[in-house]
């Protein structure tokens, strides 16, 4: 099998950091001593002319002081300067680079013909670019933390792409507190080469990754994210967060990263195209980010709501329908066997109200019955916080059930 042309930014052999810093506050420093102080095992080269070394580690005036080859470049110098340190990856053979720094095409017609200088000389080396203006990359199999970011992500399947890197920091914090792992966190800031379409075309193909997240505020290169959408959607489940729904939010897109935001309508019904699914706020991510990392993927859409609240079972209802979910009828053997673990008095259909003083057994009992019957795909737990209820050993039950 060929590798991917992304290859020597997702896996680089070998990183050298530009701006590298003997202040740990500044961005250079931060990237420099996540990358050495992580699990990652390849070589790391600290580029800055001040230093000769940082915090004991070697620093070298330039990319051509070194003897080996270096993959992946992660440029922390000031706009500028970023052309001729370019120039300079793409003589010593350099694949790859991640460009941190900011003042690009956002800040008007100066920063996108700096931009444009980048992109002739990436061309003419044949190298790929994620940024400018964003906070890196993160492959926490491999151990590398390509960025500033003060948080560690754990492994795991789940791939976030962003391009915001404060969205990214704080999915990765919210992982951390919630035992989440992430196959690849990547940051596209403005996105100048290296888009979302490129990006899913190596997360389809890549192994580590199970499910992926997107943060969308505007799309540089649509037939490209078509594309990379249906082909990762095709394998792999797919849910985008797009902001700038609205006049002023993409106002404010355009200002962040100088991406091209289109009609929002066109990108819903895109999207629907593509098989994936849409999020509306930061909180339904989060909840589509907890359940894929649990990997409690249905076959089908014949959903059976289980409750302590008759008013909850309805508003779950209401809602299974704007979805366009189908209701499970309970067949004659999970009926009897409800009726043998539930009061006389419970609902005798789905929903399967379990009544007010359910405890943790009457709802191990009722999930573990409606789990197994073959005309359920999935089972919704709402429970309603009750005098006499033990929320948290009830939810123990729930997971032990299922």
């Amino acid at each position: 099998m060929s590798q991917h042309y992304l290859k020597h930014l997702f896996q680089p052999r070998a990183v050298a950091v530009f701006g590298a810093s003997e202040r740990p506050e500044s961005v250079g420093g931060r990237i420099l001593a996540n990358l050495l102080h992580g699990a990652y095992t390849g070589p790391v080269y600290a580029i800055n002319p001040k230093h000769r070394a940082i915090a004991g580690h070697p620093c070298h005036a330039s990319i051509s002081e070194l003897s080996r080859p270096v993959d992946l470049a992660v440029i922390a110098t000031p706009g500028p300067t970023v052309p001729a340190v370019l120039r300079a990856c793409g003589e010593h053979g350099v694949r790859a680079a991640i460009i941190i720094t900011a003042g690009f095409g956002e800040t008007g017609d100066a920063g996108r013909a700096l931009e444009a200088e980048l992109l002739v000389l990436a061309r003419s080396f044949r190298m790929r670019l994620l940024g400018p203006n964003c906070l890196g990359l993160m492959r926490p199999s491999l151990g590398l933390n390509a960025t500033f970011s003060k948080s560690e992500a754990r492994p795991g399947g789940l791939a976030l792409v962003s391009q915001s890197g404060a969205l990214c920091t704080a999915i990765v914090d919210w992982g951390q507190a919630h035992a989440l792992g992430f196959s690849a966190v990547v940051s596209t800031g403005a996105a100048l080469d290296v888009d979302f379409g490129d990006v899913l075309d190596f997360l389809a193909q890549d192994a580590a990754t199970q499910s992926i997240l997107l943060y969308v505020e505007g799309v540089r290169h649509a037939r490209s994210f078509m594309s990379g959408l249906r082909a990762a959607a095709r394998l792999k489940p797919v849910i985008v967060l797009k902001a700038g729904r609205h006049e002023q939010g993409t106002r404010a897109a355009v200002t962040h990263t100088g991406a091209i935001v289109g009609n929002d309508d066109v990108f819903d019904a895109a999207l629907a195209r593509a098989g994936v699914v849409r999020a509306l706020s930061i909180e339904q991510l989060f909840a589509a980010a907890q359940l894929l990392d649990n990997r409690c993927l249905t076959g089908g859409k014949r959903l059976c709501i289980i409750t302590n609240g008759g008013g909850l079972g309805v508003m779950a209802i209401d809602r299974a329908a704007d979805l366009k979910l189908d209701f499970a009828s309970l067949s004659a053997t999970t009926l009897e066997s409800l009726n043998a673990v539930l009061p006389a008095h419970w609902s005798h259909a789905n929903p399967v109200d379990i009544l007010g003083d359910a405890g943790p057994e009457r709802y191990r009992a009722a999930v573990a019955a409606c789990i197994g019957d073959d005309n359920v795909d999935g089972v919704l737990v709402l429970l309603s916080p009750q005098a006499m209820t033990d929320g948290s050993a009830c939810a123990q039950a729930v997971l032990a059930a299922s």
